[in-house]
């Protein structure tokens, strides 16, 4: 202990040198800064500085010399508590005058920016959804509301974690700041695991309005059921992930016994599971749309359009997770915020073709056909009269509302009405 408290004196004089032109009161600041430092932290600085061509009062030494801070660092992770380790590195790099990092302002840029933008996607497809437009309100537009409600308190969880000190180095965060960051992000996590099956369900729900066949309905129905199960599963997962619940949260610090999943294994599952139904979405409709009869630069606007939104989130393991969970905070509300726009595309077409008639306008491929009647006369009905319409009017139609970004009704119903003459012959005349 008493060479400690040599060590701690010499280290004292060092910085008093160091701070001799400043003023008393940053003096004073940085002098109870090293009276913070932790035993174990000192007992590592006395431990690893002789070994080092630095002596204990050569600051600018000490702090300079690559090979003798990995050597302290070493030492600091295991003779310390995370808490310890945490303090002595913010102390150390406070009085070496080690850059302060910050890129909290990109969380909630990127989370407010994309959060509003999905918003306004939204906004305009819920104005085509007005009398004027012709198309009601569905089940994929229900779906998608509940979805744009998640979102808006993603984009907001956004301001919250980078103004608790997400995108700054871990040990300049304070200890409560850390923890709350951690149960913002499970709250987070459960969002956006429901957030990405959803979006999928609304587009999916919206394929139901527009293809009729029998077994792209079929086929539809079963991705939906997949998705289902996906946020059923994979939210629960994240919800009990540790035993108890609260060491989501609590067990950073390594003084919270708990027993969790490998939430690393968890995260790539559920993305490849993700991506997986990502794809299955996206090529769906690839066929029905290859069928239509619109010009070949509106088919390939509207496969692009149902092919937009895919991405992939690197999970790893970390020891300055304020710090390195940047990347994963703004890429997944990106990911969300992109789906959801996706989702509003069909619909803020329409809309666009109002302002850019010349990129949206309605292009039926040439030879298409159009409707057209034809006249037949009933066998049965001896001499009756009746207009049949073409079939491929009905494909026609379907292709016409699609490319106006319009929905079809889930069942097509076509009344058709048959008018018969009789023939009377003189046998059935009866003079009264």
């Amino acid at each position: 202990m008493r060479l400690l408290l040599l060590l701690t004196a010499a280290i004292s004089t060092a910085v008093s040198a160091q701070i001799a032109g400043r003023s008393e009161t940053s003096a004073v600041n940085e002098t109870e800064l090293l009276g913070q430092l932790p035993t174990c932290g000192l007992q590592c600085l006395f431990e690893e500085i002789p070994k080092s061509n630095c002596t204990a009062t050569d600051l600018p030494c000490i702090c300079t010399n690559q090979q003798l801070n990995e050597m302290i660092t070493v030492c600091v992770a295991q003779s310390c508590t995370i808490r310890e380790s945490l303090t002595t590195k913010n102390v150390t790099s406070t009085l070496c005058d080690a850059p302060i990092r910050d890129r909290s302002a990109v969380v909630s840029v990127a989370g407010v920016a994309g959060g509003v933008l999905a918003v306004v996607f939204f906004l305009l497809r819920m104005v085509t959804r007005l009398p004027r437009y012709g198309v009601s309100f569905g089940l994929d537009d229900a779906v998608l509301t509940f979805v744009i409600g998640l979102a808006i308190v993603l984009a907001y969880f956004s301001y919250v974690l980078a103004s608790h000190g997400l995108g700054k180095d871990m040990w300049t965060v304070p200890f409560d700041d850390i923890t709350h960051i951690l149960y913002i992000y499970y709250i987070d996590e459960d969002i956006y695991l429901s957030i990405l099956p959803l979006t999928k369900i609304s587009i999916l729900l919206f394929y139901l309005r527009v293809f009729p066949q029998r077994s792209f309905r079929i086929a539809t129905y079963i991705v939906i059921a997949m998705n289902v199960c996906y946020l059923i599963a994979f939210v629960l997962v994240s919800v009990f992930q540790c035993h108890p619940i609260d060491a989501a949260w609590l067990r950073w610090d390594g003084e919270h016994p708990a027993k969790c999943q490998n939430i690393n294994a968890q995260g790539w599952a559920s993305a490849a599971i993700n991506m997986f139904l990502d794809i299955v979405t996206m090529i769906l409709p690839l066929r029905e749309l290859g069928k239509l009869s619109i010009s070949l630069k509106k088919k390939m606007q509207l496969m692009v359009m149902f092919t937009l939104g895919l991405f992939l989130v690197e999970f790893a393991n970390t020891t300055n997770l304020t710090w390195d969970y940047v990347q994963l905070g703004y890429w997944s509300t990106i990911e969300v915020d992109v789906g959801i726009i996706c989702a509003c595309l069909p619909a803020v077409r329409k809309l666009l073709r109002g302002v850019f008639p010349s990129v949206f306008a309605s292009t039926v491929r040439s030879g298409a056909k159009t409707p057209s009647y034809h006249h037949t006369r009933s066998a049965l009905s001896g001499g009756g009269n009746r207009f049949v319409k073409d079939e491929e009017y009905e494909l026609h139609h379907r292709d016409a509302a699609l490319e106006e970004g319009d929905a079809m009704p889930l069942v097509q119903v076509t009344t058709e009405v048959q008018v018969t003459s009789h023939s009377v012959t003189p046998k059935d005349r009866q003079v009264s």
